[in-house]
């Protein structure tokens, strides 16, 4: 059994006890009374006292319903933890219930004050508070204890009703009082100090779990900057596939149109003309690309179309410079995802069409682009020079990092020119 359950268990034996005790006095009172009046000893009992009785009934009634209210008042502070003088409150009334309990026993009864200091101390953690509660209300104790009230408060002491029972009679009763009480005091103390165990376990593990948030707080500084590092390491690295992709592209068309005008300037200028017009387009296209790529944007023509159109254009602004014949199957219907997914798409095809023409030398190439529940499959495939042994180059490990990144794949073969086949598959809500 832990600590803080043995506590709650010590507090509802507390509780009963005090009720058993309470039931004790307030039931002699009431049957000693009732004696006195059938044995016609009013007169004699009336000269002994100061004072005139309460009636029997309202000393039990009083004495019990205040302390059915004071365990109420108890019950709820538990649940009523939010504000600090919430609990000045709750400790004036707990005092004042405690005093008319003892008030209707005749100051005959005092513990009651321990159940209320356990109660207090166990729920209050504003030290200085409890502190000053815990005096005030050890010095009610003392005070009642010692019977100091007597010469301030006219009160009907319980040797008084003793007398008019035999010595027998009377050393039982004193007995059972004196053994109900000392049980509720050692109960107390042993609370207090059960208590100040508990608190000091509580002390002792806050001080640990602090310890435990620096080390955790200097941990997590230490992975902000390693994360802060690999965020700019990939911020580089995305920055750089950006510029590869779009100058790469740029270049090896604006070389693929300067080839194709050095073939054409000697027997037919006009063409050379529109080639050279065609050339200068994938230019001024490639410096819109790069300047945003600088400015870590999205392609220049994925901000101005859609995706399918966006496609489109790259494929004949390679075809007007490269004269390749490149065609077009969209087998995944309407091309709509989100942002990195579209991008993804676009670079993969715009770095295929590079590499074929540049590399493969190819004037064939082929593209398709289908979906399988919700994959998205991309397939590239030209009749270029192909390659046995490949070597990943700049292209092909941005494309693989791109797909990384979307938890994607990259496949490719170079036996019967090159194909490449590219795999994302799309998060929930990309798929029209």
């Amino acid at each position: 059994m832990s600590d803080t359950v043995a506590l709650s268990y010590i507090r509802m034996i507390m509780k009963n006890l005090n009720l058993l005790i309470i039931l004790w006095i307030s039931g002699i009172i009431y049957f000693t009374t009732h004696k006195i009046v059938e044995a016609s000893e009013a007169h004699n009992f009336m000269e002994q006292i100061t004072i005139i009785p309460m009636e029997p009934f309202k000393i039990v009634g009083i004495s019990i319903i205040t302390f059915l209210i004071l365990l109420t008042i108890m019950g709820i502070k538990r649940w009523d933890l939010q504000q600090e003088i919430y609990f000045v409150y709750y400790a004036i009334v707990e005092i004042i219930l405690c005093l008319i309990i003892m008030w209707a026993l005749d100051f005959n009864y005092n513990s009651i004050i321990l159940l209320a200091i356990a109660d207090l101390l166990t729920y209050w953690k504003n030290t200085k508070l409890r502190i000053s509660v815990f005096v005030f209300m050890f010095l009610l104790y003392v005070i009642t204890d010692i019977a100091i009230y007597q010469n301030i408060v006219q009160v009907i002491p319980i040797s008084t009703y003793l007398t008019y029972y035999n010595a027998d009679a009377k050393m039982i009763i004193t007995s059972v009082k004196g053994v109900l009480n000392s049980c509720n005091t050692l109960l107390f103390m042993f609370y207090m100090v059960l208590l100040i165990r508990v608190q000091r376990m509580e002390n002792e593990r806050i001080l640990e779990l602090n310890k435990k948030l620096d080390v955790a707080n200097e941990q997590l500084k230490l992975y902000a900057l390693k994360t802060e590092k690999m965020t700019e390491t990939r911020e580089r690295n995305r920055l750089a596939r950006e510029i590869h992709d779009t100058i790469g592209h740029a270049l090896t068309g604006i070389i693929a149109g300067i080839d194709a005008c050095r073939k054409l300037i000697d027997f037919s200028p006009e063409d050379t003309k529109e080639q050279l017009e065609a050339v200068a387009e994938v230019a001024r296209n490639g410096m819109k690309d790069i300047r945003r790529s600088v400015k870590a944007l999205r392609p220049d023509a994925l901000e101005t179309l859609k995706l399918e159109e966006a496609i489109k254009q790259v494929i004949g602004e390679m075809k007007k410079v490269s004269h390749a014949e490149i065609t077009f199957c969209n087998l995944a219907g309407e091309l709509v995802f989100q942002e990195d997914e579209e991008e993804a798409i676009y670079r993969i095809i715009q770095e295929s069409l590079t590499n074929a023409i540049r590399h493969g030398k190819a004037d064939k190439i082929h593209i398709t682009i289908e979906r399988v529940y919700n994959t998205i499959i991309i397939h590239v495939k030209d009749n270029g020079t192909g390659c046995q042994k490949i070597e990943e180059g700049f292209g092909l490990q941005h494309m693989a990092e791109r797909l990384e990144l979307l938890n994607g794949e990259l496949s490719y073969d170079g036996t019967d020119g090159f194909v490449v086949t590219a795999k994302i598959a799309l998060r929930w809500g990309t798929l029209r």
